[in-house]
């Protein structure tokens, strides 16, 4: 999903909580203006004392809220602006119903009812203009090209013509064109039975050139033609290229999770998410990780501290390892395979670091098999380093990573540039997200786990995250630094 397109939707939440807490303090100036409406209302009540009612409209404008959070309000991808209006009517209706109901039942009403009637009004309308201001200033961003989506439709039938026709004229798209399923000619050489108006920009054979030729972001599959082989490797592929995809229903196996149902141009769509962390859970994953980062790099600066003096006086050279031995920033590769620059404390002798891919240490390496290097009783580590690292120690200066949004306090662990080279198709799923500091993998085996089995994990919690999870991880990862099996 774009950041434009999250931001544009994440906004609508304080500008509807800014919206209903206006229409309060808006109704409020109405009904205590002497002439206003005058014909309309008796002489104001004196219980519309400004303490209560700023409490009441607060409580109001939440209560709102989460009414419509609960019906989908906030959904992260952009709904048609006419079913919102609709929507937004309803629920302020079954909103002010709800508020009365509660009065009622108290047999108490500490404020004008006149009131809560412009309220609701009022509210019903500054809603609908935030939504209209919002979609407003996205039409501008979209007109200049920031945040549209790029998308291609695959199969040439009845209802691709009709998405292709809708997606050409809505701004939120750029419409490449359609791809051919490729589909055998009669046999007496004439034209298909049904031949379609209007002309392929390519075969379904050409679709990777395509996709990276026009520099696709969203694929949408309207065609019966391809086998569930073919279709589950069009999925692949947009998985590992971080390309979103949906398809007319009915085409292969909907998966339970992670799926959103829409209507574009009268015809259902259902599209996959690759991961829950995508709109609101990216949102709420990186306010986890920013408040998680900053409290545990306050309880545990004593233990920086003492671990740099000790680094320092047990050998030459820095504290952190943030460079290599030609001066380079050490990187590791993080979310769409982007490198970001890495540092943890120092744990080997110094300018030690060009010795990884020696004929000793290579002869030493446990996992020979895999694209990851894990060197036995490596001898570069230095004593104060095999300390740190068996209690993961060495690790805390990534929580300045996390700090910064480079990686997750829980996710894949982050990978050298030279190992992700050698990963295929299928290991690339793991770079979807921010790489962690810990994750499914270091409480499972930690370095003995096999390579396939922590793809395996991490691709589960990428497509299972939550923050119930990210929870029940860090407090594992306690007890596995605290009682570590192995030295290393």
């Amino acid at each position: 999903m774009k950041k434009s397109e999250i931001f544009f939707n994440a906004l609508r939440l304080p500008i509807d909580f800014a919206a209903v807490s206006g229409a309060f303090f808006v109704a409020r100036i109405i009904r205590l203006h002497p002439t206003f409406l005058a014909n309309f209302q008796s002489p104001a009540d004196t219980n519309l004392a400004f303490e209560n009612f700023a409490q009441f409209a607060a409580i109001a404008s939440g209560v709102l809220i989460l009414i419509f959070a609960a019906n989908g309000m906030y959904r992260m991808r952009s709904q048609n602006l006419s079913k919102d209006f609709r929507k937004v009517i309803f629920l302020v209706a079954a909103w002010l119903l709800i508020l009365t109901a509660y009065f009622f039942f108290r047999r108490e009403f500490f404020f004008s009812r006149l009131a809560l009637v412009y309220a609701g009004i009022l509210t019903t309308v500054f809603i609908l203009l935030g939504r209209i201001l919002i979609r407003f200033f996205q039409r501008i961003f979209w007109t200049a090209g920031v945040g549209v989506t790029r998308i291609l439709v695959i199969g040439t039938n009845p209802n691709s013509l009709v998405l292709g026709n809708f997606l050409a004229h809505n701004p939120r798209f750029r419409f490449a064109g359609f791809v051919e399923v490729a589909c055998p000619r009669p046999r007496s050489g004439g034209k298909l039975p049904h031949e379609f108006p209007e002309k392929p920009i390519g075969e379904i054979e050409e679709f990777e050139k395509i996709v990276k030729r026009r520099q696709i972001s969203e694929i949408v599959l309207a065609s019966r033609k391809l086998s569930n082989v073919k279709m589950r490797e069009l999925l692949a592929f947009c998985r590992v290229n971080h390309l979103g995809f949906s398809f007319v229903p009915d085409l292969l196996e909907v998966p339970q999770k992670n799926v959103e149902i829409e209507t574009v141009a009268g015809i259902p769509l259902i599209s996959l998410r690759p991961t829950p962390l995508d709109g609101w859970g990216r949102i709420g994953k990186r306010i986890f990780d920013f408040l998680g980062s900053l409290f545990f790099l306050i309880i545990s600066s004593p233990i920086w501290l003492v671990t740099a003096l000790i680094i320092k006086f047990d050998s030459r050279g820095p504290i952190f390892f943030t460079r290599k031995d030609d001066g380079s920033k050490v990187v590791r590769v993080g979310k769409h395979g982007e490198p970001f620059w890495f540092v943890k404390f120092r744990s080997m002798r110094a300018k030690s670091d060009s010795l990884r891919y020696s004929r000793e240490l290579a002869e030493k390496n446990t996992r020979k098999n895999s694209p990851l290097v894990k060197i036995e009783n490596d001898p570069r580590v230095t004593r104060v380093g095999r300390f740190i690292r068996k209690y993961s120690i060495d690790e805390l200066p990534q929580l300045l990573n996390v700090l910064t949004g480079k990686m997750s306090l829980v996710g894949p662990r982050p990978h050298l540039p030279e190992e992700v080279e050698k990963y295929k198709p299928h290991h690339r799923r793991v770079l979807e997200i921010k790489p962690g500091i810990t994750g499914l993998g270091q409480i499972s085996g930690r370095s003995d786990l096999d390579f396939e089995e922590e793809v395996a994990l991490d691709t589960w919690y990428i497509e299972n995250w939550s923050v119930w999870l990210d929870l029940k991880i860090l407090w594992k990862t306690i007890g596995v630094v605290l009682f570590p099996k192995h030295k290393e």
